[in-house]
């Protein structure tokens, strides 16, 4: 037998799978043929799900409490009588509000809307923000009114294709087949990236800036393109706001002063310069430069850079940095959130909040100490809660903290819709095969509790609420549930080529051009690094649970290595103001000077997690997490 379902994971590509199912088993995954963007590819991080997660020797498959400093085995009626007496408690003696709900982004289904649902119409506090890219999302909105990117097919139609501090040959492996291609078909492809990506050894060109310098690289681009008479001065009398505040911005920096902050020799800024205006030309914006405090201003003036030049409201032109996973979705049903913390501040507000205290935390679909900046501090104040649900498929570096773990059913287990922050499309989820021992939905554990709790928020069949949530997608193709459920169908409101009419979602209906003047860069502390963390290519989020123990690795460039006196291989501690960890200390060309590289995900029980020396911050716009703020010192160990 075979089924066809959606990769639910924490990725932009929502691949199409086929699963083929004998007596009840998976056998293997393979890539759907049919689905409009994957077109059949499949990374093999999903190709073996089946073996590393599915039926993972390590995943827990009945609830589990903790009893002291071990985990006992107990019935699904008394996990949830527990979890229920303690929210009801928290309730009547502080207010909903001691109630904190975590969701994560392990998991961005139709219906897990209603997780939202249950928390807020019991009055509990939730999160916002993001550890991803909030920043690009805020910034577009200032400039375009909202974010409406380019279908990633579209970037073939482009002459240039600017990758800005992205690595898609690891991140979005769809994106990536298509900018082959397109190179493949005599276009440029140019990245920008501190580090010399897989993407970047593959690109045409790659501009190695110093992190976070790139607000000053997209100012110098456009000083060189309206400095040259090239740029677009009829969108700009009819159809943007500020240009005289902007062109200022412009003026006030010298070439030579940009190339200096930036690192990049002026050659090589001109020869990016008369590349990009030589369009269509698209951007497309990535994770890595929105880690910082300014992100938002940094994407602004790359979004004026393709507005002056004539590359907005064209084929192949654009600024893209993702899409709405929920915007086919009727998001009313999540009802309106009560009290929020932030996601980048979590274990600090977790500590910190008042009338009334934080006293249960409840987790989905996260990992919080792992992935969240400052670890420890995360730790620390869970291990303060009266009670921390985790639902999950694994006993991770959270669950330190956790009082109860309830084993939540993986996306071969589930019948659900998903939309995807990388394409336009609303794909089907459906089950595969049973839940695997006693596994349940996230749907049907919150139902459950609701149930314990003498609540009827979440009443109604799957099938119903699906319907309700997704009624905006049906009513626009004028179809059922079950035809939802059978291929993608395409978001309605994104358009093939985003104003194409110069109509901007503004108040004004322009395009606002940026007014801000930068503040200065400051100057370079040389008795410390950047930290810059990024993805690695063998996992998402965190490692699988199987991966052998190993010392978390820190990558420095070979003249940074000289200069510390220390050796390639040596031990070391890390230290910052979020706290130290150990790990071993590579030499690595690859690595921007006075920088330093890990691979975020290690497991902070097996071998060390870099999320322990990552200062918890927030980003001045946006609510995004500023990761790359963090500078450490690494020294020997004694």
């Amino acid at each position: 037998m075979r089924v066809f379902t959606t990769c639910t994971r924490d990725c932009p590509g929502a691949c199409g799978l086929t699963v083929r199912v004998e007596g009840g088993v998976v056998r293997s995954i393979g890539g759907n043929r049919g689905h409009p963007h994957s077109r059949g590819f499949l990374c093999r991080k999903t190709a073996s799900y089946h073996r590393t997660r599915l039926y993972s020797d390590k995943r827990i498959l009945k609830p589990l409490m903790r009893d002291g400093n071990q985990w006992r085995t107990v019935s699904w009626d008394e996990a949830l009588q527990t979890v229920a007496d303690v929210m009801n408690r928290c309730v009547d003696e502080y207010g909903a509000e001691s109630i904190i709900y975590y969701q994560g982004f392990g998991a961005r289904t139709a219906l897990r809307l209603l997780n939202r649902r249950f928390f807020n119409s019991l009055g509990a506090t939730t999160l916002e923000g993001t550890l991803c890219g909030g920043t690009a999302i805020e910034a577009h909105k200032m400039d375009f009114g909202k974010r409406v990117s380019h279908e990633p097919r579209d970037h073939l139609n482009s002459r240039n294709i600017f990758i800005w501090g992205r690595n898609p040959a690891v991140t979005d492996l769809n994106l990536w087949r298509i900018i082959r291609r397109a190179q493949r078909n005599g276009k440029t492809i140019v990245t920008v990236d501190p580090l010399r990506t897989e993407t970047a050894a593959r690109a045409d060109i790659h501009c190695q800036i110093k992190p976070g310098t790139d607000m000053y690289l997209a100012i110098a681009l456009s000083k060189i393109i309206v400095e040259e008479g090239i740029h677009d001065q009829k969108f700009m009398d009819n159809h943007s706001e500020n240009s005289d505040v902007y062109l200022n911005v412009l003026d006030a920096f010298s070439l030579s002063e940009l190339s200096g902050i930036t690192g990049i020799p002026e050659k090589m800024v001109y020869e990016l310069a008369f590349t990009y205006s030589d369009g269509p030309s698209s951007i497309i914006i990535g994770w890595g430069l929105q880690r910082y405090f300014n992100s938002h201003i940094t994407c602004r003036f790359i979004d004026a850079l393709a507005a002056i030049s004539g590359n907005i409201g064209i084929r192949g032109g654009g600024v893209s940095s993702g899409f709405d996973e929920y915007g086919g979705f009727d998001e009313s049903v999540c009802l309106e959130d009560r009290r929020k913390i932030s996601m980048p501040l979590f274990g600090r507000d977790l500590e910190n909040l008042d009338s009334p205290e934080a006293k249960c935390v409840f987790i989905t679909a996260g990992n919080p100490v792992n992935l969240g900046p400052n670890s420890m501090k995360t730790l620390s104040a869970l291990r303060k809660m009266d009670l921390v649900v985790m639902v999950d498929h694994f006993l991770n570096d959270t669950s330190y903290a956790a009082d109860i773990f309830l084993p939540a059913t993986t996306f071969l287990e589930e019948t659900d819709l998903v939309g995807s922050y990388g394409h336009p499309y609303i794909s089907p989820v459906n089950a595969a095969v049973r839940p695997s021992g006693e596994c349940r939905s996230e749907f049907w554990i919150l139902k459950r509790l609701s149930e314990f709790m003498g609540l009827d928020n979440l009443e109604g069949s799957l099938m119903e609420w699906l319907e309700i949530i997704a009624a905006p997608l049906l009513d626009y193709h004028g179809i059922e549930i079950q035809d939802l459920l059978k291929r993608p169908y395409r978001v309605p409101g994104i358009p093939e080529v985003p104003f194409e009419d110069f109509k901007f979602y503004t108040e004004s209906r322009r395009f606002i051009l940026p007014s801000e003047i930068p503040s200065e860069v400051g100057i370079s502390d040389e008795k410390s690094l950047r930290l810059l963390t990024v993805m690695n290519s063998e996992w998402i989020g965190s490692r699988e649970p199987y991966d052998e123990e190993k010392l978390l690795e820190v990558f420095i460039h070979p003249e940074t290595l000289l200069k510390t006196g220390l050796e390639d291989g040596e031990t070391v501690t890390l230290e910052s103001g979020a706290g130290r960890t150990c790990a071993t200390v590579r030499s690595s060309d690859k690595v921007y000077p006075g920088c330093a590289l890990s691979f975020r995900g290690t497991w902070l029980s097996r071998g060390g997690c870099i999320n322990t020396v990552i200062e918890d911050g927030k980003t001045e716009r946006g609510h995004g997490t500023p990761y790359h703020e963090t500078r450490i010192k690494i020294k020997k160990r004694h």
